[in-house]
């Protein structure tokens, strides 16, 4: 009976595991590179697959708006870097991004070139449906020299972010 109990627990905590998908397969998703080796290990880094989003959206269950939305998506990748005093390989890097999803139908919606900050916002539209987001900034601004990069994977309905953020008291300038 010990046996039986040990093996269904360990089925169900693998179970989830074992039915991921791979999420580079997914319309929405892009591959940034790893800046390990120039910046060493990012200051913050966030890597919600589906199986956690689903639980993060059964906990808002208070914000219908917020739960329908985070249901919908499939990953949320940030990576933030400190940038120290080279942000060559994060410039090259978003070049890099930037070159390969135009090829694949990736629109940029944002792009801002300042002398101490670049931001590049691209949206990938299927069938009128946004199935991804990237963000990428690069801050070399005073002593905050930062690397930014965010991938928001699945379903993005851009009415739905306005009223999260709107419940939020977020101003978005949307």
């Amino acid at each position: 009976m010990k046996n039986l109990l040990t093996t269904l627990f360990l089925l169900i905590l693998l179970a989830p595991i074992a039915q991921a998908k791979d999420i580079s397969e997914e319309r929405g998703y892009v591959n940034f590179d790893n800046l390990e080796s120039k910046y060493g290990e990012p200051k913050v880094m966030i890597n919600l697959n589906q199986s956690m989003l689903g639980f993060v959206s059964k906990l808002n269950v208070a914000d219908e708006d917020t739960s329908e939305l985070i249901s919908k998506l499939k990953a949320v990748r940030v990576q933030i870097y400190n940038m120290g005093a080279d942000d060559q390989p994060a410039l090259d890097l978003m070049t890099k991004v930037a070159k390969d999803i135009k090829k694949k139908d990736w629109m940029p919606i944002v792009s801002i070139n300042e002398d101490h900050e670049k931001v590049r916002i691209f949206t990938k539209l299927t069938d009128d449906v946004m199935d991804g987001l990237v963000v990428m900034i690069i801050n070399d601004e005073h002593n905050s020299k930062e690397a930014v990069f965010i991938n928001i994977i699945g379903e993005i309905d851009p009415a739905q972010i306005n009223k999260v953020t709107s419940a939020l008291d977020i101003k978005t300038g949307l």
